[in-house]
């Protein structure tokens, strides 16, 4: 779930480009040769490259441009892109991202996540909000999280330093993030409280101030059809007990980003029948208790979570 987690991005918003380029046909293509291998037509290419610079990036030695695989590529992610809701100068922006992003993400990666990297250099909170919301509306909070947020937070984890607003950027996206996620899948929420009585209590370790991890989980369960009680940044011990005291065997996510504050005294202080979940990197130094389960990615918490409300006796859970 954190930003240098070994987790991969679990699902692509866009399959494979359904028009693998023609080997056979030579290096490149023609403009016409394009047209009929995209189904672009000659008139839409001739804009594109006109109005937005997506155009042929081969000269022949007689002067002609030719179409490369690379750019082949493109214009079918840009087509794409085009049929998921994008405007055609949003699609072209994030696809031409992915070549000039100061970030870093991969050529590969979806090209919402290098849209969204694209605004939030530019401090553009309108743009980044929108992808962002977009992203979210086909309702699978898992995707948006690990092939468009996860990789652009890690790009900047790795190189706020070097950018010149670089603070501000991270925390516009970290806005933005939980804003949209904090208010999604409330309508997917249980109507009738389940009979259930374990809770499920998501908190962050006293002093620890990354609380979006918890943020992405908790709309990912409620997605789901689970609440839980979500403490947030720097839970205090007193509060936590408080928490996990209403449940008889609670589900306890303790998140801890930096090794210095996962402190296992507060595994250890749980009320017995307390299920615990290590979540995040700052676990990784310490020997954390056999029976308390290593969590590094949303897809393996909300898995791990998933099971023991599953076990026998168990139900979703509508905690408070």
């Amino acid at each position: 779930m954190s930003g240098d987690s070994a987790a991969a991005a679990r699902a692509s918003a866009f399959p494979p480009d359904v028009t693998p380029f023609p080997a056979a046909i030579g290096a490149a293509l023609s403009i016409s040769a394009t047209a009929r291998h995209t189904g672009i037509t000659v008139a839409t290419l001739r804009m594109w490259q006109t109005r937005y610079g997506l155009g042929p990036s081969l000269t022949t030695p007689g002067g002609h441009r030719r179409y490369t695989a690379g750019d082949i590529q493109r214009l079918n992610r840009v087509t794409q892109l085009r049929s998921e809701g994008l405007t055609t100068s949003e699609a072209v922006r994030a696809v031409l991202a992915a070549t000039h992003s100061e970030l870093g993400l991969p050529p590969d990666a979806d090209p919402l996540a290098q849209h969204l990297g694209a605004a939030a250099l530019e401090l553009d909170g309108p743009t980044a909000r929108r992808l962002v919301s977009h992203h979210l509306s086909r309702g699978d909070v898992t995707a948006t999280w690990e092939t468009v947020l996860r990789p652009v937070l890690a790009a900047l984890g790795d190189r706020w330093s070097q950018l010149r607003h670089g603070i501000a950027v991270e925390h516009l996206l970290s806005h933005v993030a939980t804003e949209l996620l904090g208010n999604h899948g409330d309508h997917r929420a249980p109507d009738v409280p389940t009979t259930n009585p374990r809770g499920v209590v998501l908190a962050c370790v006293p002093g620890e101030l990354h609380e979006l991890p918890l943020v992405v989980l908790d709309a990912a369960l409620r997605a789901a059809g689970t609440t839980a009680t979500r403490l947030d940044a720097t839970t205090p011990p007193a509060m936590l007990d408080e928490a996990l005291a209403r449940h008889p065997r609670p589900v306890l996510a303790l998140h801890a980003m930096l090794p210095e504050l996962a402190d296992l005294t507060l595994l250890d202080r749980v009320p017995t029948g307390t299920t615990s979940l290590a979540l995040g990197p700052g676990w990784h130094p310490h020997p954390v208790p056999t029976h308390v389960a290593r969590i590094d990615s949303l897809t393996a918490a909300l898995d791990g979570i998933t099971a023991l409300l599953a076990e026998p006796g168990a139900a979703p859970t509508d905690a408070p």
